[in-house]
């Protein structure tokens, strides 16, 4: 008799135990999907698939149930849309529990808005079919494939109808991510120049042009610049070594003249953990070329002390310099 009553304790006391942690394991991932498709098939007929469904429990949402996903449309792949959602209960609510209550986002506002989000795009690619064959839109870029060599006045006038066109549908378009244009010519058919945007009163700017490395012939160009820095800096100043960090911008008025910005490293600073960590990233020398020729123009260190400036001082020092070049960035 004892040792059954202790029998049903034991059992009461480990279904006690099961229950329990069900609430912080959750839903199993094979029924997480289950209930998923079970949804898609239910709602949207088999037309939308997912995949990267991973359980996203953290100490923000507190709830095992929690999955992220990646929906897109099985025929066309482009309507996407990345979200989290309570697998447990998706079948009797599909109102998105990441979002303030007070908002009610469902899963198929997120599928309207990614719907809208590619009708749109396709419209502006037929706005500008007969000027660019292609346009691809992805998720930080936008390509714009010209498949044709340009004059600089033209890339500059299609830009800024583009831009305007943009900006039309600025809603609709803006995901949350910091777009860049990418332009690509004949000659240069896996990439040219990259036009950074900025956001400024819910519109896109542009902002100054920078040559893509995928740029026909870079790795020739990079090893020259380079070289002619190292030469350069030899015996004035020996304690600066080269960085992996640089950017190059781009003369709008001619597609050719640039701007080699170049990042230096000052050997003489080293940090082993002890004492206050000091920036060794002090130098910034700039080379003046043309892409067309390969010809250097020249050389020159801007400054030895870019540890002791603020970004919008340091960009504003090298934007002067390039100009007074006559290089124009915007």
């Amino acid at each position: 008799m004892k040792i059954t009553i202790m029998s049903i304790i034991c059992l009461i006391i480990l279904i006690l135990i099961v229950v329990g942690c069900s609430n912080y394991i959750g839903i199993s991932k094979k029924k997480a999907s289950s209930n998923l498709e079970t949804y898609l098939q239910r709602e949207y007929n088999g037309k939308l698939v997912f995949s990267d469904l991973n359980r996203f429990f953290n100490a923000a949402t507190m709830d095992p149930n929690m999955f992220s996903v990646l929906i897109y449309d099985k025929d066309i792949p482009e309507i996407e849309f990345y979200t989290h959602i309570n697998v447990k209960e998706i079948l009797e609510n599909d109102t998105l529990p990441m979002y303030p209550t007070s908002e009610l986002i469902t899963f198929d506002d997120l599928y309207q808005d990614a719907l809208k989000q590619y009708k749109t795009r396709q419209a502006v690619i037929a706005d500008f079919k007969n000027e660019i064959p292609e346009i691809i839109f992805s998720t930080k870029n936008i390509e714009l494939n010209f498949k044709r060599d340009l004059k600089p006045n033209e890339l500059e006038n299609v830009i800024i109808r583009f831009m305007d066109r943009l900006n039309q549908s600025y809603n609709e378009l803006n995901t949350g991510f910091q777009f860049s244009l990418l332009v690509k010519t004949a000659k240069h058919p896996n990439g040219f120049m990259i036009i950074p945007l900025d956001i400024d009163d819910s519109k896109w700017q542009v902002k100054p042009m920078v040559l893509s490395k995928k740029v026909t012939d870079f790795d020739i160009l990079k090893t020259m610049i380079t070289k002619n820095i190292q030469t350069k800096l030899a015996t004035p100043y020996p304690y600066f070594k080269i960085t992996k960090h640089s950017k190059i911008y781009m003369d709008k008025s001619s597609l050719s003249k640039g701007a080699w910005i170049q990042y230096l490293e000052d050997k003489r600073i080293v940090n082993e953990g002890k004492g206050k960590w000091k920036n060794p990233q002090t130098g910034i020398y700039i080379v003046f070329f043309d892409l067309d020729s390969k010809f250097i123009y020249r050389g020159e260190l801007l400054t030895e002390e870019n540890d002791k400036s603020s970004y919008v001082k340091e960009l504003r020092q090298i934007v002067e310099t390039v100009e007074k070049e006559g290089i124009i960035t915007k």
